[in-house]
């Protein structure tokens, strides 16, 4: 049990509370732990000299370590935590940041950080974000702000209260993200654009008064208009007028330095001026520390720019609208991350995070950590799939040891799912965004094929990694199922539903990854099958590498060389009219790139 503080009367709602502790030393390390609820960034005399703990779950808390050398003298630490409610239904909190108790945590065996304050940084006002819907609220600064507030200066400062807090804190598991110092072009006085996209902290100087608004966007769109609901617009060739986002609103009126409490993506800033205000703002990359990577064509540096942005704390499903760690995406990032670097700790800890929202029947959460509950049942299964790849490559190490008991409680989940001997679950049964299809779910009623070869596909890689005995006598019985329930002997085809009315070419890819079954080739090249979107082309992609139908694969790699004249620098989520520029899972190409390469 650790001693926390926290604010003696702790505000309502969403806020922001400054901890500083003002001390003397001869020169000397200062060195320390701490750990904060959400989440804080550290100053020394003003300077920022931290941001943390990395990011984690409820059930799995991190500390963070600071180390700084200090002159002789006087000094001021501050710890600006942010307090954010995980209530989505207000719209107010980042999907990704969980909390259990605001609040922040201080260790030091030095013995000088001993008196400690805070304050409530007034004057900061937030609202809903849009279109980025997932991540930190906007915010507004309004006059009343304490601008020397970071410095430990004005207001009115209160001793702090402590709690007791069960949660135990954990080393980090990953390095240091990125904090890289970056310039765009200015466009036009009031427009900034970034070559590569980026993921970026701001720091602002401003002086005057007036006012100032900052946008960030991926891309300017042909019409101010954006779909409310899923967040779409003309994009057309990245070539439009309308930067279309809520702003952070700066009232200002003197001089003061504001640093942004998250960070911001795309490839444009605008920000616009009324009144006398005049502003310096610098801009640093943040991001996963992957080592160098020398791409040899357009499309392996978009897709390794797509994977860059889209690693960070966690994996993330898009860097601008939700930034949170899908399962779906996570494998494909993961299977990157291999083939890129020895450094599999971010993977590692994928694996970690996404088994922690395990459920009392065995389920795993689509997407974690995260303030929201969503199941999506083949989410499930390509979790024991990313688990199946990394002790492929790991063996049985800690980690796979730890997980092999809620990898047999998750698949004895799904063995009480079985109708038939077929899975049949309830739910959001999405398996890829195809125009064809309602919400992602395969067209037709009863079991889906895509699902039960994927079922069949993690029976297979788990009797490999030897999981639980009887897996391959499972595996040739659902194999021996979905030929009798989907085959289509006329067609040559596996169809998406028992009355053989649908197909796709999603169970043509599985059905060769799965079985073997070359039957479906002359289909799959000259049948109308509904095509995979650019998430499941992996599967689709992975099938013909390995059965040599190479002008396939040529020609679904068209798609991506189509992507890379529409003025993007990364892959985004959908072949065509895409919401997000920067999408996680279309980074897999890269895959097939380092495959060929290596032949």
């Amino acid at each position: 049990m650790n001693k926390w503080m926290t604010p003696a009367v702790e505000p309502a709602g969403n806020y922001i509370a400054v901890f500083r502790c003002c001390f003397e030393s001869a020169a000397e390390t200062l060195f320390f732990k701490y750990s904060a609820d959400c989440r804080a960034q550290l100053y020394l005399d003003g300077k920022r000299i931290s941001d943390g703990p990395e990011r984690g779950a409820a059930e799995y808390w991190y500390y963070q370590q600071v180390s700084v050398d200090l002159a002789l003298g006087k000094h001021v630490l501050t710890a600006r935590v942010f307090c954010l409610e995980p209530d989505i239904k207000k719209r107010l909190c980042a999907y990704a940041q969980m909390s259990v108790r605001h609040g922040l945590f201080i260790e030091d065996d030095s013995g000088l950080l001993k008196k400690w304050q805070v304050q409530i940084e007034e004057g900061c006002i937030f609202s809903i974000p849009f279109p980025d819907w997932g991540t930190f609220p906007r915010v507004r600064v309004t006059e009343s702000h304490n601008h020397t507030i970071l410095q430990g200066e004005g207001g009115v400062w209160q001793d702090v209260a402590f709690f007791d807090d069960v949660r135990e804190l954990h080393a980090p598991d990953l390095p240091l993200m990125r904090y890289d110092e970056i310039f765009p072009e200015q466009k036009t006085p009031e427009l900034f654009y970034f070559k590569e996209y980026v993921c970026a902290w701001q720091e602002i100087r401003f002086s005057g008064q007036g006012r100032v608004e900052i946008r960030w966007a991926e891309t300017p769109y042909h019409s101010p208009e954006v779909d409310p609901l899923s967040f779409k617009g003309d994009k057309r060739n990245r070539d439009g007028k309308f930067i279309v986002a809520e702003p952070d609103i700066f009232d200002v009126d003197g001089e003061y330095f504001w640093f942004d409490f998250w960070w911001h993506a795309g490839h444009y800033v605008e920000i616009k001026v009324s009144g006398d205000v005049r502003y310096d703002i610098r801009f640093f990359r943040t991001g996963y520390p992957y080592q160098e990577f020398s791409p040899r064509n357009l499309l392996e540096k978009m897709a390794f720019e797509t994977l860059q942005n889209c690693s960070f704390e966690t994996y993330m499903d898009c860097p601008y609208y939700e930034q949170i760690m899908y399962v779906g995406d996570s494998r494909l990032e993961a299977l990157c991350t291999y083939l890129l670097t020895d450094d599999h700790r971010l993977p590692a800890k994928a694996l970690k995070m996404l088994s922690l929202s395990q459920r009392p029947d065995g389920s795993l959460n689509a997407q974690y950590p995260s303030c929201s509950h969503q199941t999506i049942p083949s989410f499930m299964l390509i979790w024991l799939l990313m688990l199946s790849d990394y002790q492929h490559i790991h063996g049985d190490d800690e980690l796979v040891r730890q997980l092999r008991p809620r990898a047999i409680k998750l698949l004895g989940y799904f063995e009480k799912e079985l109708s038939n001997g077929l899975l049949d679950i309830s739910g959001w049964n999405f398996i890829d965004w195809c125009s064809e299809w309602k919400s992602g779910v395969p067209s037709g009623s009863g079991p889906n094929s895509p699902m039960n070869f994927l079922y069949l596909m993690v029976l297979q890689y788990l009797d490999r990694m030897e999981l639980l005995p009887g897996l391959k006598e499972k595996a040739a019985a659902l194999g021996d199922k979905i030929k009798e329930t989907f085959y289509d002997s006329k067609r040559q085809l596996y169809a998406l539903d028992p009355d053989k009315k649908f197909f796709s070419e999603h169970s043509q890819a599985l059905a060769l990854l799965t079985l073997g079954d070359t039957s479906v080739i002359p289909g799959l090249r000259n049948q109308e099958l509904t095509p995979c979107s650019i998430y499941f082309s992996y599967y689709y992609l992975e099938a013909c590498s390995l059965f040599g139908l190479d002008d396939l694969f040529e020609k679904r790699l068209d798609k991506w060389r189509a992507l890379s004249g529409e003025g993007l620098t990364t892959f985004p989520e959908e072949f065509s009219n895409p919401r997000s520029d920067c999408h996680a899972w279309s980074s897999h190409i890269l895959r097939f790139f380092f495959g060929r390469k290596k032949s």
